[in-house]
């Protein structure tokens, strides 16, 4: 039987490339699902004439409001949380596990996020239901590559990841909530990294740089804590060293918005969210210049056949949001043909089949290149 996805957001950047990519990869039912009806039903109008198809139908749905999310869920396998409501995550997600739903979000990670879901991991076991939590590339992939990595060693000692991107905010129709939740990203900013088989904070003035290629060249970045990164070393006995690293945005935006975010959130507490998130969208539309694109890379070093081997993985696209959506896709490839559906609360990162995500995400049209050398 075709399996039904209801897309919460739809209608925006990345939820619109999900459903896209959706109809061309499944036979999914999908359900464009918002607060703006119109827009919604414009969307599902565009898609079914491009794909010439009647699979797509719309909801209008306020993640709010429990009753409106119930109703839309009736007959839904599993939801998508594309959209900006990482507010409303208790009532999305509960309203999913009383509808007898899947669930899988895109939203950026945060403690808060994560302990409503952790509170339901017993229910959410018990009732049979698979939620995904930490989708997209970052968080989302990074795990995934090192486990992808180790196995193309015999023992992998280190993995580092580091993620630098650059989008072109002007153009850009993105919701003021979408920057609120970059800054409840800085408000939650934690430089953890694993060294010496223990979990550091990492100073900021020992910031590494990474060769980001051509597109970006070598950028400082920071170490930033995914917390599907904490399992790694329990996984993988060997690893000695892993942890994520990110490059900044703008001069405007790196050096002088994000330092007042840090100093208002100290003082002013969650009362500085929305004025800071305004001002971080100011500094994004205004500052951003060329080149744009997104790349995630993954340098590692292990022994292969006895002898100290280095391994290079990079993931890059000229739009961040695709690199965004196609992963949840590879993802949603994997759980609709039942290879990965197992009832519980997981990261996406490391639920997927490594080999297979990674197959999938360059089929989709991610730039992917893999290069592993002995390192005599």
């Amino acid at each position: 039987m075709e399996k039904k996805i209801l897309i919460l957001g739809g209608s925006g950047n990345t939820g619109l490339l999900i459903a896209r990519l959706l109809l061309l990869e499944s036979d999914a039912q999908l359900v464009i699902a918002g607060r703006d009806l119109g827009r919604a039903e414009q969307v599902v109008d565009e898609l079914n004439r491009e794909f010439h198809t009647n699979r797509v139908s719309s909801k209008q749905v306020d993640a709010a409001k429990k009753e409106s999310l119930k109703a839309a869920l009736k007959g839904v396998d599993i939801i998508v949380v594309a959209s900006s409501t990482i507010d409303y995550v208790d009532i999305v997600a509960s309203s999913a596990l009383e509808a007898g739903a899947d669930y899988l979000d895109i939203q950026l990670s945060s403690p808060r996020k994560l302990a409503v879901l952790n509170a339901m991991r017993e229910e959410i076991k018990t009732k049979g239901r698979c939620f995904i939590t930490d989708g997209g590339f970052h968080p989302g992939v990074p795990s995934a590559m090192v486990r992808y990595a180790a196995t193309q060693f015999d023992t992998l000692e280190a993995a580092n990841i580091s993620a630098a991107f650059q989008l072109n905010w002007k153009d850009l129709q993105f919701a003021e909530s979408t920057a609120s939740e970059f800054i409840e990203e800085l408000k939650n900013f934690n430089p953890l990294v694993f060294k010496g088989k223990e979990w550091i904070k990492m100073s900021m003035k020992e910031m590494p740089n990474f060769d980001f290629g051509e597109r970006f060249g070598e950028r400082y970045c920071a170490p930033m804590f995914l917390e599907e990164l904490r399992l790694l070393p329990v996984r993988i006995p060997s690893l000695n060293e892993t942890g994520f690293y990110i490059a900044g945005f703008n001069w405007m935006t790196d050096y002088i918005i994000m330092p007042i975010a840090f100093t208002a959130f100290k003082i002013f507490r969650d009362k500085a969210k929305d004025p800071m998130g305004k001002l971080f969208s100011w500094s994004l539309r205004n500052f951003s210049k060329p080149p744009f694109g997104a790349i995630l890379q993954l340098e590692a070093r292990g022994l292969k056949e006895n002898q100290n081997s280095l391994m290079h993985m990079r993931l890059a696209h000229d739009d961040a949001y695709v690199l965004t959506a196609v992963p949840v896709v590879a993802c949603l490839l994997q759980y609709l043909n039942g290879d990965i559906r197992s009832p519980g609360l997981w990261f996406q990162a490391n639920l997927v089949e490594p080999t297979k995500f990674f197959q999938d995400i360059e089929r989709l049209g991610v730039g992917s290149t893999v290069k592993l050398n002995s390192s005599r």
